[in-house]
Protein backbone atom coordinates (compact mmCIF):
# COMPACT_ATOMS: atom_id res chain seq x y z
CA UNK A 1 0.00 0.00 0.00
CA UNK A 2 1.15 3.25 -0.86
CA UNK A 3 0.51 5.35 2.60
CA UNK A 4 1.19 8.72 1.26
CA UNK A 5 -1.76 8.44 -1.69
CA UNK A 6 -3.52 6.47 1.39
CA UNK A 7 -3.31 9.67 3.51
CA UNK A 8 -4.36 11.82 1.00
CA UNK A 9 -7.25 9.47 0.12
CA UNK A 10 -8.69 9.47 3.96
CA UNK A 11 -8.26 12.99 4.46
CA UNK A 12 -10.27 13.13 0.96
CA UNK A 13 -12.73 10.92 3.02
CA UNK A 14 -12.93 13.08 6.04
CA UNK A 15 -13.91 16.27 4.23
CA UNK A 16 -16.43 14.33 2.02
CA UNK A 17 -18.45 12.68 5.22
CA UNK A 18 -18.49 16.37 7.00
CA UNK A 19 -19.16 17.99 3.90
CA UNK A 20 -22.40 15.13 3.46
CA UNK A 21 -22.74 15.33 7.08
CA UNK A 22 -23.66 19.58 6.52
CA UNK A 23 -26.02 18.66 3.87
CA UNK A 24 -27.87 15.84 5.44
CA UNK A 25 -28.54 18.32 7.94
CA UNK A 26 -29.83 21.30 5.70
CA UNK A 27 -31.84 18.96 3.38
CA UNK A 28 -33.65 17.09 6.35
CA UNK A 29 -34.83 20.78 7.87
CA UNK A 30 -37.79 20.15 10.33
CA UNK A 31 -37.97 15.91 9.40
CA UNK A 32 -35.20 16.15 12.21
CA UNK A 33 -37.41 18.17 14.56
CA UNK A 34 -41.00 16.28 14.20
CA UNK A 35 -42.68 13.90 11.84
CA UNK A 36 -46.55 14.08 11.08
CA UNK A 37 -48.51 10.94 11.33
CA UNK A 38 -52.27 10.11 10.52
CA UNK A 39 -54.59 7.43 11.24
CA UNK A 40 -55.27 5.24 8.53
CA UNK A 41 -58.53 5.18 6.33
CA UNK A 42 -60.93 2.23 4.90
CA UNK A 43 -61.42 2.55 0.86
CA UNK A 44 -64.35 5.14 0.72
CA UNK A 45 -66.92 2.56 -0.95
CA UNK A 46 -69.92 4.44 0.67
CA UNK A 47 -71.41 7.79 2.24
CA UNK A 48 -73.79 8.68 4.84
CA UNK A 49 -75.86 10.20 2.63
CA UNK A 50 -76.45 14.29 2.37
CA UNK A 51 -75.52 16.03 5.75
CA UNK A 52 -78.21 18.29 6.18
CA UNK A 53 -78.98 20.15 9.63
CA UNK A 54 -80.34 18.10 12.61
CA UNK A 55 -77.98 15.39 11.95
CA UNK A 56 -75.25 14.64 14.64
CA UNK A 57 -72.41 12.41 13.17
CA UNK A 58 -69.88 10.90 15.57
CA UNK A 59 -67.03 8.31 15.21
CA UNK A 60 -65.02 6.98 17.58
CA UNK A 61 -61.03 7.45 16.61
CA UNK A 62 -57.95 7.06 18.07
CA UNK A 63 -55.15 9.63 19.21
CA UNK A 64 -52.24 8.89 17.03
CA UNK A 65 -49.55 11.10 18.47
CA UNK A 66 -49.47 13.28 21.79
CA UNK A 67 -50.19 16.42 20.04
CA UNK A 68 -52.52 16.07 17.83
CA UNK A 69 -53.57 19.17 15.33
CA UNK A 70 -56.35 18.42 13.40
CA UNK A 71 -58.70 16.33 10.89
CA UNK A 72 -58.97 15.34 7.12
CA UNK A 73 -62.51 14.61 5.89
CA UNK A 74 -62.82 12.90 2.49
CA UNK A 75 -66.16 14.26 1.79
CA UNK A 76 -68.37 14.23 -1.68
CA UNK A 77 -69.93 17.14 -3.27
CA UNK A 78 -72.74 15.90 -5.23
CA UNK A 79 -71.38 17.83 -8.17
CA UNK A 80 -72.14 21.14 -7.24
CA UNK A 81 -71.16 24.06 -5.01
CA UNK A 82 -72.69 23.93 -1.52
CA UNK A 83 -72.93 26.71 1.29
CA UNK A 84 -73.31 25.94 4.84
CA UNK A 85 -71.51 25.67 7.76
CA UNK A 86 -70.20 21.98 9.23
CA UNK A 87 -69.10 21.87 12.99
CA UNK A 88 -66.62 19.23 14.08
CA UNK A 89 -65.58 18.89 17.74
CA UNK A 90 -63.38 16.18 19.43
CA UNK A 91 -63.98 15.42 22.98
CA UNK A 92 -61.86 12.78 25.52
CA UNK A 93 -63.00 9.73 26.84
CA UNK A 94 -64.65 11.82 29.64
CA UNK A 95 -66.97 13.62 27.50
CA UNK A 96 -64.82 16.93 27.70
CA UNK A 97 -64.58 18.41 24.25
CA UNK A 98 -61.13 19.31 23.97
CA UNK A 99 -61.04 20.69 20.10
CA UNK A 100 -63.55 22.38 17.91
CA UNK A 101 -63.17 23.61 14.65
CA UNK A 102 -65.97 25.64 11.72
CA UNK A 103 -65.56 24.34 8.24
CA UNK A 104 -67.19 26.38 5.16
CA UNK A 105 -68.55 23.48 3.69
CA UNK A 106 -68.10 26.01 -0.12
CA UNK A 107 -64.32 25.16 0.14
CA UNK A 108 -65.08 21.08 0.02
CA UNK A 109 -63.85 19.63 -2.99
CA UNK A 110 -65.53 16.79 -4.83
CA UNK A 111 -63.41 13.28 -3.83
CA UNK A 112 -61.05 15.27 -1.95
CA UNK A 113 -59.45 15.23 1.43
CA UNK A 114 -60.83 18.29 2.82
CA UNK A 115 -57.93 19.44 6.02
CA UNK A 116 -58.14 21.53 8.73
CA UNK A 117 -56.11 22.83 11.38
CA UNK A 118 -57.24 23.28 15.58
CA UNK A 119 -57.09 26.59 16.65
CA UNK A 120 -54.23 25.20 18.95
CA UNK A 121 -52.65 21.52 19.14
CA UNK A 122 -54.48 19.19 21.67
CA UNK A 123 -52.38 17.48 23.51
CA UNK A 124 -53.55 13.53 24.68
CA UNK A 125 -51.36 10.90 24.98
CA UNK A 126 -50.90 8.28 21.69
CA UNK A 127 -53.45 5.66 21.97
CA UNK A 128 -56.21 7.80 23.81
CA UNK A 129 -59.94 6.95 22.74
CA UNK A 130 -61.39 10.30 20.91
CA UNK A 131 -64.81 10.66 19.98
CA UNK A 132 -65.30 13.30 16.68
CA UNK A 133 -69.01 14.37 16.67
CA UNK A 134 -70.07 16.27 13.43
CA UNK A 135 -73.29 19.06 13.00
CA UNK A 136 -74.09 21.04 10.17
CA UNK A 137 -75.98 24.63 9.65
CA UNK A 138 -77.19 25.89 6.74
CA UNK A 139 -77.48 22.59 4.85
CA UNK A 140 -80.87 21.26 3.41
CA UNK A 141 -80.96 18.61 1.12
CA UNK A 142 -80.35 19.69 -2.64
CA UNK A 143 -77.73 22.34 -0.42
CA UNK A 144 -75.58 19.35 1.32
CA UNK A 145 -72.10 17.48 0.61
CA UNK A 146 -71.60 13.67 2.10
CA UNK A 147 -68.89 12.28 4.25
CA UNK A 148 -67.48 9.06 2.90
CA UNK A 149 -67.17 5.90 4.87
CA UNK A 150 -65.97 2.22 4.05
CA UNK A 151 -65.65 -1.08 5.58
CA UNK A 152 -63.47 -2.75 2.97
CA UNK A 153 -59.48 -2.36 2.17
CA UNK A 154 -58.78 -2.17 -1.48
CA UNK A 155 -56.78 -5.13 -2.90
CA UNK A 156 -55.92 -5.09 -6.47
CA UNK A 157 -59.06 -5.28 -8.18
CA UNK A 158 -61.08 -6.44 -5.16
CA UNK A 159 -62.53 -4.89 -1.81
CA UNK A 160 -61.36 -7.19 1.27
CA UNK A 161 -64.65 -6.68 3.86
CA UNK A 162 -63.22 -5.13 7.13
CA UNK A 163 -64.18 -6.78 10.65
CA UNK A 164 -65.06 -3.59 12.62
CA UNK A 165 -66.15 -3.47 16.26
CA UNK A 166 -69.40 -1.84 16.99
CA UNK A 167 -68.21 0.85 19.05
CA UNK A 168 -66.10 1.57 16.24
CA UNK A 169 -69.38 2.15 13.68
CA UNK A 170 -69.74 5.69 12.53
CA UNK A 171 -73.49 6.71 14.04
CA UNK A 172 -76.00 9.24 12.78
CA UNK A 173 -78.23 10.39 15.75
CA UNK A 174 -76.89 8.00 17.87
CA UNK A 175 -78.03 4.93 15.08
CA UNK A 176 -74.75 3.39 14.03
CA UNK A 177 -73.86 2.99 10.32
CA UNK A 178 -72.38 0.40 8.17
CA UNK A 179 -68.36 1.35 8.45
CA UNK A 180 -66.37 3.98 9.80
CA UNK A 181 -65.70 7.48 8.57
CA UNK A 182 -62.85 8.61 6.07
CA UNK A 183 -61.50 10.83 8.42
CA UNK A 184 -58.12 11.30 9.16
CA UNK A 185 -56.67 12.54 12.05
CA UNK A 186 -53.33 14.10 12.06
CA UNK A 187 -50.86 14.49 14.35
CA UNK A 188 -47.07 15.51 15.13
CA UNK A 189 -44.48 13.66 16.90
CA UNK A 190 -41.58 15.78 18.28
CA UNK A 191 -38.65 14.65 18.59
CA UNK A 192 -35.23 15.41 19.58
CA UNK A 193 -32.88 14.01 16.68
CA UNK A 194 -31.84 17.51 15.67
CA UNK A 195 -30.42 18.38 19.16
CA UNK A 196 -28.08 14.78 18.99
CA UNK A 197 -27.01 15.21 15.10
CA UNK A 198 -23.83 16.55 15.36
CA UNK A 199 -22.68 14.96 18.73
CA UNK A 200 -23.76 11.87 16.89
CA UNK A 201 -21.74 12.46 13.83
CA UNK A 202 -18.81 13.63 15.57
CA UNK A 203 -19.16 10.66 18.24
CA UNK A 204 -19.08 8.34 14.44
CA UNK A 205 -16.14 10.09 13.41
CA UNK A 206 -14.01 10.07 15.91
CA UNK A 207 -14.69 5.84 16.77
CA UNK A 208 -13.82 5.88 12.49
CA UNK A 209 -10.56 7.49 13.20
CA UNK A 210 -9.48 5.56 16.23
CA UNK A 211 -10.63 2.18 14.47
CA UNK A 212 -8.66 3.97 10.99
CA UNK A 213 -5.49 4.60 13.44
CA UNK A 214 -5.12 0.94 14.52
CA UNK A 215 -5.60 -0.46 11.61
CA UNK A 216 -3.62 1.97 9.85
CA UNK A 217 -0.88 0.48 12.48
CA UNK A 218 -1.80 -3.07 11.62
CA UNK A 219 -1.22 -2.20 8.31
CA UNK A 220 2.67 -0.60 8.62
CA UNK A 221 3.35 -3.96 10.78
CA UNK A 222 2.37 -6.36 7.72
CA UNK A 223 -1.26 -7.15 8.68
CA UNK A 224 -4.37 -7.10 6.30
CA UNK A 225 -7.82 -5.15 7.08
CA UNK A 226 -10.53 -2.99 5.54
CA UNK A 227 -9.01 0.01 6.08
CA UNK A 228 -5.75 -1.75 3.96
CA UNK A 229 -8.15 -3.26 1.56
CA UNK A 230 -9.96 0.06 0.53
CA UNK A 231 -6.53 1.97 0.49
CA UNK A 232 -4.90 -0.43 -1.42
CA UNK A 233 -7.86 -1.15 -4.29
CA UNK A 234 -7.61 3.19 -4.39
CA UNK A 235 -3.86 3.74 -4.73
CA UNK A 236 -2.66 0.15 -6.55
CA UNK A 237 -5.46 -0.57 -8.24
CA UNK A 238 -7.46 2.20 -9.12
CA UNK A 239 -6.46 1.88 -12.66
CA UNK A 240 -7.24 -1.62 -13.00
CA UNK A 241 -10.60 -1.38 -11.78
CA UNK A 242 -11.33 1.39 -14.33
CA UNK A 243 -10.69 -0.84 -16.66
CA UNK A 244 -12.67 -3.65 -15.76
CA UNK A 245 -15.75 -1.21 -15.36
CA UNK A 246 -14.93 0.19 -18.56
CA UNK A 247 -15.09 -3.73 -19.93
CA UNK A 248 -17.77 -4.79 -18.50
CA UNK A 249 -19.72 -1.45 -19.17
CA UNK A 250 -18.90 -1.99 -23.13
CA UNK A 251 -19.40 -5.66 -23.07
CA UNK A 252 -22.85 -5.42 -22.13
CA UNK A 253 -23.95 -3.51 -24.59
CA UNK A 254 -21.41 -4.97 -27.34
CA UNK A 255 -23.37 -5.00 -30.94
CA UNK A 256 -26.17 -3.47 -29.67
CA UNK A 257 -27.66 -0.58 -32.05
CA UNK A 258 -28.95 1.47 -29.58
CA UNK A 259 -25.89 0.70 -27.10
CA UNK A 260 -25.89 2.79 -23.87
CA UNK A 261 -29.20 4.22 -24.74
CA UNK A 262 -30.60 1.04 -23.58
CA UNK A 263 -29.72 2.57 -19.95
CA UNK A 264 -32.32 4.92 -20.35
CA UNK A 265 -34.77 3.32 -22.31
CA UNK A 266 -35.33 -0.25 -20.07
CA UNK A 267 -36.62 1.45 -17.24
CA UNK A 268 -38.75 3.76 -19.24
CA UNK A 269 -40.05 1.02 -21.08
CA UNK A 270 -40.51 -1.22 -17.87
CA UNK A 271 -42.73 1.35 -15.87
CA UNK A 272 -44.73 1.92 -19.20
CA UNK A 273 -45.87 -1.77 -19.43
CA UNK A 274 -46.06 -2.06 -15.77
CA UNK A 275 -47.62 1.42 -15.89
CA UNK A 276 -50.56 0.34 -17.90
CA UNK A 277 -51.12 -3.42 -16.47
CA UNK A 278 -51.41 -1.96 -12.91
CA UNK A 279 -53.04 1.76 -12.98
CA UNK A 280 -55.34 -0.68 -14.06
CA UNK A 281 -55.26 -3.69 -12.04
CA UNK A 282 -55.19 -1.13 -9.01
CA UNK A 283 -57.49 1.78 -9.76
CA UNK A 284 -54.13 4.03 -9.66
CA UNK A 285 -54.99 4.58 -6.47
CA UNK A 286 -51.61 5.72 -5.63
CA UNK A 287 -50.59 9.56 -5.55
CA UNK A 288 -48.11 10.33 -8.72
CA UNK A 289 -48.26 6.51 -9.84
CA UNK A 290 -45.34 6.87 -12.67
CA UNK A 291 -42.31 8.28 -10.32
CA UNK A 292 -44.18 5.76 -7.49
CA UNK A 293 -43.45 2.57 -10.04
CA UNK A 294 -40.31 4.18 -11.72
CA UNK A 295 -38.33 4.99 -8.81
CA UNK A 296 -39.36 1.13 -7.29
CA UNK A 297 -38.03 -0.67 -10.70
CA UNK A 298 -34.67 2.03 -11.04
CA UNK A 299 -33.71 0.84 -7.31
CA UNK A 300 -34.46 -2.98 -7.70
CA UNK A 301 -33.14 -3.25 -10.96
CA UNK A 302 -29.48 -1.45 -10.01
CA UNK A 303 -29.87 -4.18 -7.10
CA UNK A 304 -30.54 -7.54 -9.20
CA UNK A 305 -28.45 -6.39 -11.87
CA UNK A 306 -25.44 -6.08 -9.76
CA UNK A 307 -25.69 -8.92 -7.42
CA UNK A 308 -26.06 -10.86 -10.72
CA UNK A 309 -23.32 -9.80 -12.45
CA UNK A 310 -21.09 -9.65 -9.34
CA UNK A 311 -22.57 -13.53 -8.32
CA UNK A 312 -20.26 -14.64 -11.57
CA UNK A 313 -17.18 -12.65 -11.01
CA UNK A 314 -15.24 -15.24 -9.84
CA UNK A 315 -16.11 -17.92 -12.22
CA UNK A 316 -16.15 -15.61 -15.46
CA UNK A 317 -12.10 -14.18 -14.63
CA UNK A 318 -11.17 -17.96 -13.96
CA UNK A 319 -8.64 -18.29 -16.41
CA UNK A 320 -6.83 -14.47 -15.32
CA UNK A 321 -7.36 -15.53 -11.86
CA UNK A 322 -5.00 -18.28 -12.61
CA UNK A 323 -2.52 -16.59 -14.26
CA UNK A 324 -2.35 -13.40 -12.80
CA UNK A 325 -1.84 -12.27 -9.06
CA UNK A 326 -4.25 -9.74 -7.71
CA UNK A 327 -6.48 -9.55 -5.07
CA UNK A 328 -9.84 -11.04 -5.63
CA UNK A 329 -12.38 -8.91 -4.01
CA UNK A 330 -11.38 -6.67 -6.85
CA UNK A 331 -13.38 -8.55 -9.73
CA UNK A 332 -16.74 -7.90 -7.39
CA UNK A 333 -16.03 -4.53 -6.68
CA UNK A 334 -15.35 -3.88 -10.21
CA UNK A 335 -19.07 -5.65 -11.48
CA UNK A 336 -20.56 -3.40 -8.84
CA UNK A 337 -19.36 -0.21 -9.97
CA UNK A 338 -20.15 -1.06 -13.42
CA UNK A 339 -23.95 -1.82 -12.59
CA UNK A 340 -23.63 1.58 -10.68
CA UNK A 341 -22.72 3.47 -13.49
CA UNK A 342 -26.03 1.88 -15.04
CA UNK A 343 -28.12 2.75 -12.40
CA UNK A 344 -27.17 6.61 -11.97
CA UNK A 345 -28.07 6.80 -16.11
CA UNK A 346 -31.26 5.18 -14.65
CA UNK A 347 -31.97 7.84 -12.64
CA UNK A 348 -31.89 11.06 -15.54
CA UNK A 349 -35.41 9.11 -17.06
CA UNK A 350 -36.47 9.05 -13.65
CA UNK A 351 -36.09 12.90 -13.24
CA UNK A 352 -37.35 13.11 -16.88
CA UNK A 353 -40.73 11.36 -15.58
CA UNK A 354 -40.88 13.89 -12.44
CA UNK A 355 -40.74 16.84 -14.68
CA UNK A 356 -43.18 15.35 -17.09
CA UNK A 357 -45.73 14.57 -14.19
CA UNK A 358 -44.73 17.70 -11.91
CA UNK A 359 -43.57 16.34 -9.22
CA UNK A 360 -41.39 19.44 -7.21
CA UNK A 361 -37.20 19.13 -6.82
CA UNK A 362 -36.51 20.16 -3.01
CA UNK A 363 -33.27 19.77 -1.33
CA UNK A 364 -34.36 16.38 0.02
CA UNK A 365 -33.16 14.89 -3.25
CA UNK A 366 -30.14 15.44 -1.91
CA UNK A 367 -30.46 12.77 0.58
CA UNK A 368 -30.79 10.01 -2.33
CA UNK A 369 -26.90 10.07 -1.85
CA UNK A 370 -26.98 8.46 1.54
CA UNK A 371 -29.45 5.94 0.49
CA UNK A 372 -27.93 4.78 -2.23
CA UNK A 373 -24.58 4.62 -0.60
CA UNK A 374 -26.13 2.30 2.12
CA UNK A 375 -27.78 0.53 -1.02
CA UNK A 376 -24.10 0.12 -2.82
CA UNK A 377 -23.32 -1.27 0.88
CA UNK A 378 -26.02 -3.74 0.87
CA UNK A 379 -25.40 -5.06 -2.76
CA UNK A 380 -21.99 -5.41 -2.22
CA UNK A 381 -22.69 -7.65 0.60
CA UNK A 382 -24.88 -9.48 -0.92
CA UNK A 383 -22.76 -10.02 -3.96
CA UNK A 384 -19.60 -11.08 -2.13
CA UNK A 385 -22.00 -13.54 0.02
CA UNK A 386 -23.38 -15.10 -3.47
CA UNK A 387 -19.96 -14.55 -5.30
CA UNK A 388 -18.48 -16.94 -2.31
CA UNK A 389 -21.25 -19.75 -2.77
CA UNK A 390 -21.46 -19.41 -6.98
CA UNK A 391 -17.90 -20.39 -6.35
CA UNK A 392 -18.33 -23.37 -4.67
CA UNK A 393 -21.99 -24.51 -6.04
CA UNK A 394 -23.01 -23.62 -9.84
CA UNK A 395 -26.87 -24.05 -8.68
CA UNK A 396 -26.19 -21.31 -7.15
CA UNK A 397 -27.08 -18.56 -9.84
CA UNK A 398 -30.68 -20.94 -10.54
CA UNK A 399 -31.43 -20.35 -7.16
CA UNK A 400 -30.77 -16.77 -6.83
CA UNK A 401 -33.16 -16.24 -10.28
CA UNK A 402 -36.16 -17.53 -8.26
CA UNK A 403 -34.76 -15.56 -4.88
CA UNK A 404 -34.80 -12.66 -7.02
CA UNK A 405 -38.41 -12.74 -8.30
CA UNK A 406 -39.86 -13.95 -5.30
CA UNK A 407 -38.07 -10.54 -3.64
CA UNK A 408 -39.19 -8.51 -6.31
CA UNK A 409 -43.15 -9.38 -5.29
CA UNK A 410 -42.31 -8.65 -1.88
CA UNK A 411 -41.33 -5.67 -2.47
CA UNK A 412 -43.92 -2.61 -2.94
CA UNK A 413 -42.81 -2.00 -6.75
CA UNK A 414 -45.69 -1.66 -8.05
CA UNK A 415 -48.13 -2.37 -5.34
CA UNK A 416 -48.84 -0.03 -3.00
CA UNK A 417 -48.15 -1.03 0.55
CA UNK A 418 -51.32 -0.66 2.57
CA UNK A 419 -52.40 -4.01 0.74
CA UNK A 420 -50.46 -6.03 3.35
CA UNK A 421 -52.37 -7.26 6.11
CA UNK A 422 -51.16 -5.69 9.62
CA UNK A 423 -50.02 -8.57 11.29
CA UNK A 424 -47.63 -9.07 8.39
CA UNK A 425 -46.03 -5.30 8.62
CA UNK A 426 -43.28 -5.91 10.67
CA UNK A 427 -41.56 -8.86 8.93
CA UNK A 428 -42.56 -6.92 5.26
CA UNK A 429 -40.75 -3.86 6.64
CA UNK A 430 -37.67 -6.16 7.73
CA UNK A 431 -37.33 -6.34 4.03
CA UNK A 432 -33.74 -4.19 2.83
CA UNK A 433 -35.12 -3.05 -0.13
CA UNK A 434 -38.22 -2.11 1.27
CA UNK A 435 -36.44 0.73 3.68
CA UNK A 436 -34.09 1.92 1.01
CA UNK A 437 -37.25 2.10 -2.00
CA UNK A 438 -39.46 3.72 0.52
CA UNK A 439 -36.59 5.93 1.63
CA UNK A 440 -36.29 7.04 -1.77
CA UNK A 441 -39.77 7.63 -2.50
CA UNK A 442 -40.27 9.90 0.53
CA UNK A 443 -37.50 12.06 -0.73
CA UNK A 444 -38.87 12.02 -4.27
CA UNK A 445 -42.64 12.33 -3.82
CA UNK A 446 -42.99 13.81 -0.96
CA UNK A 447 -39.96 16.24 -0.82
CA UNK A 448 -38.95 15.66 2.27
CA UNK A 449 -36.75 13.44 4.59
CA UNK A 450 -37.38 10.09 5.94
CA UNK A 451 -37.74 10.01 10.10
CA UNK A 452 -34.58 9.90 11.85
CA UNK A 453 -35.39 5.65 12.33
CA UNK A 454 -35.11 5.10 8.63
CA UNK A 455 -31.99 6.55 8.37
CA UNK A 456 -30.53 4.11 11.26
CA UNK A 457 -32.34 1.23 9.41
CA UNK A 458 -31.10 1.21 6.03
CA UNK A 459 -27.44 1.68 8.43
CA UNK A 460 -28.12 -1.26 10.01
CA UNK A 461 -29.10 -3.52 7.14
CA UNK A 462 -25.93 -2.00 4.81
CA UNK A 463 -23.69 -2.77 7.66
CA UNK A 464 -24.62 -6.31 8.83
CA UNK A 465 -24.93 -7.64 5.23
CA UNK A 466 -21.58 -5.72 4.20
CA UNK A 467 -19.46 -7.47 7.24
CA UNK A 468 -21.19 -10.72 6.81
CA UNK A 469 -20.52 -10.63 2.82
CA UNK A 470 -16.84 -9.36 3.82
CA UNK A 471 -15.91 -12.20 6.22
CA UNK A 472 -17.57 -14.76 4.12
CA UNK A 473 -15.42 -14.10 1.28
CA UNK A 474 -12.61 -13.39 2.94
CA UNK A 475 -12.71 -16.64 4.89
CA UNK A 476 -13.02 -18.87 1.20
CA UNK A 477 -11.28 -16.69 -1.35
CA UNK A 478 -7.94 -18.77 -0.88
CA UNK A 479 -10.09 -21.69 -1.71
CA UNK A 480 -11.48 -20.32 -5.37
CA UNK A 481 -8.91 -21.29 -7.43
CA UNK A 482 -9.28 -25.13 -6.33
CA UNK A 483 -12.87 -24.89 -7.89
CA UNK A 484 -12.26 -22.66 -10.62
Amino acid sequence: MDFRKAKKFLAVLAAIYWIFAALTFFAAGDQFRYTVVGTDTLSANLTIGEFVDGMTVTQRMIAPADEVTGLSFFAATMGRTNTGIMHASVSDAAGQVIANHDIDISQMEEGEYTRFLFDAPVYVRKGDVLTLTLTTTGCTYGNAVTIYCGNTVMTGRFDIAQSIAPEDLYTVNGMPGVGKLCVRMDGVRRLTFYRDYWFIMGGVFAAAVLLSCYWWKRGKEGHNNPLVMVCTMVTRYGFLIRQLVSRDFKTKYKRSVLGMAWSFLNPLLTMSVQYVVFSTLFKSDIPNYPVYLLSGIVFFNFFNEAVGMCMTSITSNASLIKKVYMPKYIYPVSRILSSLVNFVLAIIPLFIVMIVTGTRFTPALLLLVFDIMCLLGFVLGMGLLLTTCMTFFQDTQFLWGVVSMMWMYLTPIFYPEKIIPVKFLTLYHMNPMYQYITFARICIIDGVSPEPMAYLWCIISSLVVLTLGILVFKRNQDKFVLYL
